[in-house]
């Protein structure tokens, strides 16, 4: 007897189904579900990211009971987060068939990348455009020195993991027997201390040093690691020497790291470093439809409009205000602008009506700190003039979205390359100095009331 792919017997659990939940809770959270296999009595389902298992749990029963209704087998229903490497969608009752081939067919467990992260899924936009172009030239050309190491730097939530996951995906989807791996820093530091401790560094460096790719997130978390740094160090050159690839991630440019030893700062250096700047309203708005397709919900432009205007700092938030106003809308029925403007009522704080923009932000900053607007634009170099300067330069970088450019014009002319290290120094200051994160959470009010 020929059994069904498990495929078509999800095909007939979601057509009985859409008798028993609602059409908007049907695209939300049963469509986008991936079967995986139907084997020894589990039938294992996929779900995009943990957001979505949390919710699709609630309907574990009703599946369990559909598939027991409709073909007499009493499965128990998994879920799980994206696909595993080892998972295949196998014939139901066949344990002995061929697997069938995963979407990435060199993929393996060794090179950590998510198979959902790849160029077609990256909304570009006129703040990561170079970014993109950079990536997608590492990937399909990897051998050379052009573009070696490719270091992108920007602030958390900005795309940097998604286009370093691409260029291995990419890379893996073309050549098989290439060995892409991808680690984050914080990672990497915690293996090199464990290789210490159980005497391995040989496997440690065996691993790190043959491979044809290495993707490592976070750079800079090896900052005042006199021991980690140096053993980077003699891996970078191995890797850089025999000319394989290396792409780093980061939340500053190479110079900006105080902490790490010159020598490794200018081979940070030394091949192509690009910047990745928060989205425009046009990108926001880009990512947001992007999300609601793949999420297989109808969303009005008004409600679009309200998110993206309101949500500019990084896409990580934008897609998290998403996610909540698709949580609010099961519960009123609906998506609509008064559903969003609720779901969001403790995330984006009114502005009663006033247009914020860089001479607001002086104003308040100056009025914060008792000095003068021409202050903040003039030459002056004391303390208690340049630290109220780097403040309100990084604020109209993270609450405008202004340019380097833009902003180096509106305070005298100044160099982009002098913003760029005023915007740098409040945002590294800031983790360390509790009085002026709270100074600047103070002026934020100010300024929004």
């Amino acid at each position: 007897m020929e059994h069904p792919d498990v495929r078509t017997l999800w095909r007939r659990a979601v057509g009985l189904l859409e008798g028993e939940i609602s059409e908007i809770s049907m695209n939300t959270w049963i469509r986008p579900m991936e079967p995986l296999s139907a084997d020894q009595g589990v039938f294992t389902l996929s779900v995009p990211n943990d957001f979505h298992k949390t919710f699709v749990e609630q309907y574990v029963p009703l599946i369990h009971n559909t598939l027991k209704t409709a073909f007499s087998i009493d499965y128990e229903v998994k879920i799980i987060v994206g696909q595993p490497e080892s998972a295949t969608h196998q014939p139901v009752g066949l344990p002995q068939s061929i697997p069938v081939e995963t979407d990435l067919p060199g993929q393996n467990s060794h090179s950590r990348l998510n198979p959902q992260y790849s160029f077609e899924s990256f909304v570009v936009g006129s703040g990561n455009r170079f970014a993109h172009a950079a990536c997608v030239a590492v990937a399909e050309k990897p051998v050379g020195r052009n573009f070696n190491p490719l270091f992108l730097y920007g602030g958390s939530g900005l795309g940097k993991t998604h286009l370093m996951h691409a260029i291995g995906n990419f890379v893996m989807s073309r050549q098989s027997n290439k060995n892409v791996l991808y680690v984050q820093c914080e990672h990497f530091v915690n293996e090199f201390i464990y290789a210490i401790k159980e005497n391995k560094y040989d496997d440690f460096r065996s691993k790190y040093r043959n491979t044809d790719m290495l993707l490592i997130d976070d750079i800079q978390f090896i900052e005042g690691k006199e021991q980690m740094q140096i053993e980077f160090f003699h891996t970078f050159n191995t890797l850089y020497e025999s000319g394989k690839n290396i792409v780093m991630t980061c939340d500053k440019p190479p110079q900006s790291l105080v902490s790490l030893e010159e020598r490794l700062r200018t081979r940070f250096a030394c091949g192509l470093t690009v910047d990745i700047q928060p989205p425009d309203y046009e990108t926001r708005v880009a990512i947001l439809k992007r999300r609601a397709q793949a999420s297989h919900v109808t969303v009005p432009e008004d409600v679009f409009a309200y998110i993206a205007t309101n949500i500019a700092s990084n896409i990580r938030e934008l897609e998290g205000a998403f996610n909540t106003v698709l949580c609010y809308s099961l519960l009123a029925g609906s998506i609509t602008i008064d559903v969003a403007s609720e779901a969001l009522k403790d995330i984006i704080q009114p502005m009663g009506g006033k247009k914020v923009d860089c001479g607001v932000i002086m104003d308040v900053v100056s009025r914060f700190y008792h000095v003068t607007i021409e202050d903040l634009k003039s030459n002056r170099r004391s303390r208690e003039v340049t630290a109220p300067r780097q403040v309100a330069m990084y604020l109209c970088r993270n609450l405008l979205n202004m340019t380097l450019p833009q902003i180096g014009h509106e305070f005298g002319n100044r160099d982009h390359t002098t913003v760029m290290h005023s915007c740098n120094k409040v945002s590294e200051a800031i983790t360390k100095d509790d009085i002026l994160l709270k100074e600047i959470e103070d002026i934020k009010k100010r300024i929004a009331n």
